[in-house]
C-alpha cells in the first residue's frame, strides 16, 4: 500500500491539527482548578479562557473542511484512526477535573438519586428536601448523602425539568457510580461513541466521506460541553440521530418512535416528526401507525410530569416562562414587541410565544410539500432543528450540540461559526459580578449573533445554496 506524495503535507497537517487539539484539551484540565466552584467568580481568568477558547475552535473549526476535501484513499483509512483516537483522548483527560463555569450536572446526579430510591424527582424540590420540609425519610437520608451535590443543585426550588427517559439515564449512572461526577461523564463518553457510530453510519450511507465526522468529534466546544461541563446533551442526540439514519432508510414509523423517545428526554426533538410524519402521510397504514405509537408513547413518557403539580414550583412550568438567554432571536423580538405593547408586564412571555409561533410557522413551511426523497427528508430534520436553535429565546453554548452532528452531513458555514463565536456566552460571568450586565445582553450577545447571521443570510441568499443536495464531498 503506497501513500501519494502529493498528499503528505496533508497527513502531516492532520497530525499537528490532532496535536494542537489535544494540547488545548491539556490545557482544559490544567486550567480547571482555577474555575473550581470554590473560587469567586472575580478571581477566574475568564477573559485568558475564552479567548483562548475562540482561538482553538477557529483553527479547528475552519481547518477541519480544508483538509477533510484534500484528502483521498488509501490516506483516509488511516486519518479516520487518527480523529478517533484524538477525540476520544481529548475528552478522557477531563476526567478527575471540575466543570468549568457549569454546574448542571448536580441536578442529573441528584435526580438519578431519587429515582434509584424509588421517588419521583418531580414530586418535589431538591430544596424541599434539603430543608427537610418535604419528602420521605428515605429521601431526607439520601439528601444527608449527597452532601454537596444536593447544596449546589441549581434553581433548587424549583422540582425537576427533566423528562422519565433522562431521568432513566441518570437512574442508571447513580447505579454504577453513585454522586460522581466522572461515572456520569464516563456515562455520557458511551453515549457520544453511540453518536459517532450514527454519524459514520449515516455518510456511509450517503456516500460522503467519513473524516466528515471530525467536525463533531473534533469540535472544542462540544469536546468542552460534554467531556468538561457534563451536559447531557448526547442523551437526546443518540435517538435524534438514530431516527436520522431510519428517516434516510425509509423506515418512517421507527424514525418516528426514536424522535418520541427522544423527546422524553429534552421535548424539542418532537418537531421534528412533522419531517416524518410528511413523508409518509400518503402511505396511509404507515402514517396511522408513527402517529398512534408516538401518541402511545408520549402519554406513557410523560403521564408522572402531567400526574405531578404542574404551578410556579415545576420546572417544565418556570421552564417555559422564564427560557431566555444570550439570543439575539429574542432581543429582536422583544424589542419589535415593544412598539406594539410597551412596558406590558408579560412583554417576555410574549416574545417567546412570538418566536414561537415563528418557529411553527416555519416548519409547516419546510413540511408542507412532500420531499422528493427520503435524504431530503432528512435534511428537513436539519432545518427544523437549525431553526429551533437559531430562533430560541435561550442559545448556551451546550445547545449548539443539538446541531453539531448534523453539521457533519450540511456543513453551514454560519452554523460553524457559531461553535466558534459561542464561547463569548461565557463573559457574563465575568461581567456581571462587575455589575456589567447590560453590555453582555446588549453587546456580547450581539457579537455572538451577529457574523453567524450575517454568514447565514449571504449563504441563503445564493440559488439553491442550502435546498439541495450537497456537491462533492461538502
Amino acid at each position: 500500500m503506497k501513500f501519494d506524495l502529493g498528499k503528505i503535507p496533508t497527513l502531516a497537517a492532520w497530525w499537528c491539527l490532532g496535536f494542537f487539539l489535544l494540547s488545548s484539551s491539556l490545557a482544559l484540565r490544567a486550567a480547571a482548578p482555577y474555575f473550581a466552584y470554590e473560587v469567586a467568580l472575580e478571581e477566574m481568568p475568564i477573559v485568558v479562557f475564552v479567548s483562548l477558547y475562540i482561538f482553538v475552535a477557529a483553527a479547528v473549526t475552519f481547518s477541519l473542511p480544508v483538509l477533510i476535501r484534500n484528502m483521498t484513499e488509501p490516506a483516509t483509512r488511516h486519518v479516520l484512526i487518527l480523529i478517533l483516537l484524538v477525540g476520544a483522548a481529548a475528552r478522557l483527560v477531563q476526567l478527575g477535573t471540575p466543570a468549568l463555569l457549569e454546574d448542571d450536572y448536580n441536578r442529573y446526579l441528584w435526580d438519578g438519586a431519587v429515582v434509584v430510591a424509588g421517588n419521583s424527582p418531580f414530586e418535589y424540590s431538591p430544596l424541599d428536601i434539603a430543608d427537610g420540609s418535604a419528602g420521605s425519610a428515605d429521601v431526607r437520608a439520601l439528601a444527608q448523602r449527597a452532601g454537596q451535590i444536593l447544596e449546589r443543585v441549581n434553581y433548587p426550588e424549583y422540582r425537576t425539568v427533566y423528562p422519565p427517559v433522562a431521568q432513566a439515564v441518570f437512574a442508571i449512572s447513580h447505579v454504577v457510580a453513585p454522586f460522581d461526577l466522572d461515572g456520569w461523564r464516563i456515562m455520557l463518553f458511551l453515549l457520544e461513541l453511540g453518536c459517532l457510530i450514527f454519524i459514520y453510519a449515516i455518510l456511509v450511507t450517503l456516500g460522503r466521506s467519513p473524516l466528515w465526522l471530525a467536525l463533531y468529534w473534533w469540535n472544542p466546544l462540544v469536546i468542552k460541553e460534554i467531556a468538561n461541563s457534563a451536559h447531557m446533551e448526547p442523551v437526546v442526540m443518540l435517538p435524534v440521530l438514530a431516527a436520522g439514519l431510519l428517516m434516510i432508510k425509509g423506515h418512517g414509523v421507527w424514525a418516528s418512535v426514536f424522535l418520541t423517545v427522544s423527546a422524553g428526554v429534552k421535548v424539542w426533538p418532537l418537531l421534528m416528526v412533522a419531517a416524518v410524519w410528511r413523508q409518509f402521510i400518503e402511505k396511509r397504514h404507515i402514517f396511522i401507525l408513527a402517529v398512534s405509537l408516538t401518541v402511545f408513547l408520549l402519554v406513557l413518557i410523560f403521564w408522572p410530569v402531567v400526574a405531578s403539580k404542574l404551578d410556579t414550583s415545576s420546572g417544565f412550568v418556570a421552564f417555559a416562562q422564564n427560557w431566555k438567554a444570550s439570543s439575539a432571536a429574542f432581543l429582536v423580538s422583544d424589542w419589535l414587541l415593544g412598539f406594539v405593547v410597551p412596558d406590558h408586564e408579560n412583554a417576555p412571555m410574549l416574545s417567546q410565544m412570538f418566536l414561537g409561533f415563528l418557529l411553527l410557522a416555519i416548519v409547516v413551511a419546510i413540511c408542507i410539500r412532500r420531499a422528493k426523497d427520503t435524504f431530503m427528508a432528512f435534511k428537513r430534520m436539519f432545518l427544523i432543528c437549525a431553526a429551533l436553535y437559531l430562533l430560541s429565546p435561550s442559545q448556551t453554548p451546550w445547545y449548539f450540540i443539538w446541531i453539531a452532528p448534523f453539521l457533519c452531513f450540511f456543513p453551514v458555514r454560519g452554523l460553524l461559526l457559531a461553535g466558534v463565536t459561542l464561547p463569548l456566552h461565557y463573559l457574563y460571568f465575568h461581567l456581571a459580578p462587575h455589575g456589567q450586565e447590560m453590555l453582555y445582553r446588549y453587546g456580547v450577545v450581539w457579537a455572538i449573533w451577529a457574523p453567524v447571521w450575517a454568514l447565514i443570510v449571504f449563504d441563503v441568499a445564493r440559488p439553491g445554496a442550502m435546498l439541495g443536495r450537497p456537491r462533492g464531498a461538502v
